[in-house]
């Protein structure tokens, strides 16, 4: 996610001006079961759930032009009388955040009761406008074997092309977490708010440390689920995820020794072995589904990874390795690779990591020792031997990203925030939060287990008690805690 190839402190890019550019409680909120409101919801939104919009500047420079961008935002109102309100910040980077998921136990009605619920789409996400579109839906795009350089290569150069003939080079541009940042200023501002109080998931607790560090004066109370080490560089985050995903693949083989319909040894080396077998197998013949959809080696080592995450659906993913080991696609199998094929958020992830991260120019025989290094600290994803890595569409980016590793800052004024960490989590390992709580002096919440992401979600009593006590009261001094 970061590319510097050493640390820094980063002083605010942008500097803007208390007055931002959203006049106070400016939203026009409409129930969302209004009509035009049908297109932003699967399901039945809650009848009480408001829509609207804020608008905010393409580019926040100085010389920017008069362009703008369009974000999409829900409200869950208060249920008693209102004291403020409580933005989530979605993870990905891409995933839409509008009506954003949370538990009705009698932890979070005590929130909920004096706290509106305020989601958001990110610029160039869901249903804020533009949208960042690379033109092709994800069933609909290719299948390229990402093993066959050449082919891998022309391909991202094609789908460079296609993400600047269909959303704008000059809007990629300001698609990163920079102008997010910013956003989110424009947004507290939008809501009347004169300070901040958010919770942020994954990717998003970076936008959140970094609205920390920018707006210290407009922050009240920022939880962080799933930290993002502000001081990592690309290179760094992604070769700690490939080690946290190696041991949370150990654990699980462990785990499915145990059961009876698991086809992988208790031991690392022969789970592994057993493992590429499986996915080699695929590779070789392909399964289809009684729909007739293709099942690759890489939908099952991708739905292998997102199950991988959460402990309790350890038993799914046993169940998906026998039937696709036996060459049985029913329709468990077929559930499960679209559950986690994450098509919709594709373009916006690529986009916002090239818009953040791109080093145009970068030594490309560097480039290829560190992928060979991310690579062998994850051996359960090798399936195939790969002599060399070809370019990437980052690599490829026309202008370089606009965020910088860098050892977080917290200035005096800024409250304490609250950081909670999973002891397994491989996406965002626990020594992330652990790292961010002592720059930014501020308390840890561990839960000793697997995971990624739970606060608010009913997932886990002490950590939700925590989360909210801190959200009803952030100034009360605390100590760390750990759940078990």
């Amino acid at each position: 996610m970061f590319t510097l190839k050493h640390l820094l402190i980063l002083l605010p890019l942008i500097i803007i001006s208390q007055s931002v550019h959203a006049q106070s409680g400016t939203v026009q909120w409409q129930p969302c079961t209004n009509s035009q409101f049908d297109n932003w919801f699967e399901d039945e939104p809650p009848e009480a759930l408001l829509c609207g919009y804020v608008d905010a500047p393409l580019t926040y420079s100085v010389d920017a032009k008069a362009d703008k961008v369009r974000l999409a935002l829900t409200r869950l109102p208060a249920t008693g009388v209102k004291k403020g309100s409580v933005v989530v910040i979605s993870g990905g980077p891409g995933l839409p955040g509008i009506n954003p998921f949370m538990s009705d136990d009698d932890i979070v009605a005590k929130l909920t009761q004096s706290y509106d619920i305020v989601g958001y789409d990110p610029r160039g996400v869901g249903q804020s406008t533009p949208k960042i579109s690379c033109g092709v839906p994800g069933r609909e795009r290719p299948v390229i074997d990402e093993h066959d350089i050449s082919a891998s290569e022309a391909q991202a150069r094609k789908t460079l092309a296609a993400c600047i003939k269909h959303t704008g080079l000059e809007t990629l541009k300001h698609m990163g977490s920079d102008d997010a940042v910013n956003d989110l200023n424009v947004i507290r501002a939008a809501l009347g708010e004169p300070v901040l109080t958010a919770v942020a998931y994954s990717y998003g607790t970076q936008i959140a440390a970094l609205y920390a560090e920018r707006f210290p004066q407009q922050t009240r109370a920022l939880v962080l689920d799933g930290v993002v080490d502000l001081s990592e560089d690309d290179f760094t985050q992604q070769l700690n995820q490939a080690r946290g995903y190696q041991q949370t693949f150990q654990r699980f083989a462990a785990f499915c020794a145990k059961h009876p319909d698991c086809p992988l040894p208790g031991d690392e080396a022969g789970a592994v072995e057993a493992f590429h077998g499986i996915l080699r197998q695929v590779y070789a013949t392909a399964l289809i589904t009684t729909d007739g959809d293709q099942v690759t080696a890489d939908d099952v080592l991708l739905s292998t990874q997102s199950l991988l995450l959460w402990s309790d659906r350890w038993p799914e993913l046993i169940a998906l390795l026998h039937k696709v080991n036996a060459g049985i696609a029913d329709e468990q199998v077929a559930g499960l690779i679209d559950e986690n094929a994450g098509e919709e958020a594709d373009d916006a992830l690529s986009v916002i990591s090239c818009a953040d991260t791109a080093a145009p120019g970068s030594d490309t025989q560097l480039l290829r020792q560190q992928r060979q290094a991310i690579r062998a600290a994850s051996p359960f994803t090798n399936y195939l031997k790969v002599q060399a890595s070809g370019l990437e569409l980052c690599d490829l980016w026309p202008v370089r990203g606009t965020l910088e590793a860098h050892v977080p800052v917290a200035a005096p004024s800024l409250p304490p925030l609250l950081l909670v960490g999973q002891r397994f989590d491989p996406t965002t390992p626990w020594v992330n939060a652990r790292q961010m709580a002592t720059w930014f002096k501020s308390p840890l919440i561990t839960r000793e287990g697997d995971g990624h992401t739970l606060v608010l979600n009913g997932i886990d009593r002490c950590v939700d008690e925590a989360v909210v006590a801190y959200l009803l009261a952030p100034r009360e001094i605390r100590a760390d805690k750990t759940c078990r």
